[in-house]
Order: C-alpha cells, then sequence, then structure tokens
C-alpha cells in the first residue's frame, strides 16, 4: 500500500468516530432546546389561574339575617344562619311549613348564595304569626318597646364611649334582643369594634352586621 493510500485511510478511520460523538451530542442539545410537549388537558398552576371572586361568607350570612329581621313572620324565629363556602344551612324552629319555605326563599334570593340547606324544624308548639284579615281596620301602632329601646340605648352609649368609633356613623336597631347596625365605620378595625361592643351588650343575642367601610 502506498504512502499516501495508508495516511488516507488513517485520517479515516479517525474522523469516523468524532462525527459519530458530534452527531449524537447534536441530537442530544437539539431535543434539549425544543420546548416542552403541552398538554391542553393539563392542569394550570396557581399562579397562572385567574383571580376568582369568592363570596364573603360573613356578609352572606348578615344579609339573611337583615332579611330575616326585616320579615313580619321570621324575624320572631331562632334561625341560625352558617355560610360556607356559598352554602348556606338554616337550623331552628318554625312554626308552619310555610314559615319554613318562607325562610328558605329569603335564603335562596340572596346575593352569593349558592345553595341552602334545609335543617329547619316545624314546631306545632310556635305560636303562628296571626295576618291581619285584608278588610279588618287599620290597627293602631303599636307601642315602642321599652326593653328594645333600652337596649338600642344601651349600644350606642358604648359606642359614643368608644374613641374609634367617632368618626363612624352606625345606626342601631334592637328587637327582641337581636340588634341592627347599618352605617358606616371608618375603618374594618372600626366596623370589628363595633360588632363586639354590641355583642358584648347585656341582652344582646344576636348582631346583624351591615357596616360599611368608607
Amino acid at each position: 500500500m502506498q504512502r499516501s493510500d495508508f495516511l488516507t485511510a488513517v485520517l479515516f478511520a479517525a474522523t469516523v468516530p468524532i462525527a459519530a460523538c458530534n452527531y449524537a451530542y447534536s441530537d442530544r442539545d437539539a431535543a434539549d432546546s425544543r420546548p416542552p410537549a403541552t398538554d391542553d388537558g393539563a392542569v394550570a398552576t396557581s399562579g397562572t389561574l385567574p383571580t376568582v371572586a369568592v363570596a364573603d361568607d360573613a356578609s352572606v350570612t348578615s344579609r339573611i339575617q337583615a332579611k330575616f329581621f326585616l320579615d313580619p313572620g321570621i324575624k320572631t324565629r331562632r334561625i341560625d344562619v352558617d355560610t360556607q363556602g356559598g352554602v348556606v344551612t338554616l337550623r331552628g324552629d318554625v312554626a308552619s311549613d310555610n314559615e319554613r319555605a318562607q325562610a328558605l326563599i329569603l335564603a335562596r334570593t340572596t346575593d352569593g348564595v349558592e345553595r341552602v340547606e334545609d335543617a329547619l324544624t316545624v314546631n306545632p308548639a310556635i305560636e303562628p304569626i296571626q295576618s291581619e284579615p285584608a278588610d279588618a281596620p287599620a290597627a293602631e301602632p303599636a307601642p315602642s318597646n321599652a326593653e328594645d329601646e333600652a337596649l338600642t340605648s344601651a349600644v350606642q352609649a358604648r359606642f359614643s364611649e368608644e374613641a374609634s368609633l367617632e368618626s363612624a356613623t352606625i345606626a342601631v336597631t334592637a328587637k327582641d334582643g337581636i340588634v341592627l347596625l347599618d352605617g358606616l365605620a371608618p375603618s374594618a378595625a372600626a366596623r370589628a369594634r363595633a360588632i363586639s361592643i354590641a355583642r358584648g351588650t347585656e341582652g344582646v343575642v344576636q348582631v346583624i352586621d351591615r357596616i360599611t367601610v368608607k
């Protein structure tokens, strides 16, 4: 074999593995450089999910309690309202199926309510509220309840002694131990303080919060 042919063969043998190695690395690098495959059915991470507005359970509860407070046939009933994730559970005793239906309707038609769970009990021992006949003469206004007025005054007096509520404008209405707070508070802390004061007032059995923070 001539010297030139020998050199050519040696160079060829040395070049083949180098090319193979270069090919192997370039193939892997190309695979690494490709963007990862996406799966349309994959669940996105929490960082990529749009913000979903979640109804404030406490506000839903307060709105339902306020509606119960204003309903002549329901306001005298002790109905517990519990809201978890928009699901409202009503517990307590009512006098009739009509009162039960009314309570459920009031709750179901409240903003933020997803579903209402009925845990109400019809108690025949409870005296139902008698509605006035259509042709009945107009009744004289019922005398104000001294206990309700005293409870209202007690809560208002405690509010006036609280420095954080000086700029608040909160109306207090009491009825059979249920206190309705409605108005404006300068901050969330002041609102929480007003609710705490009302709940801690002797004679108060329930507080309905309709206070709005400025």
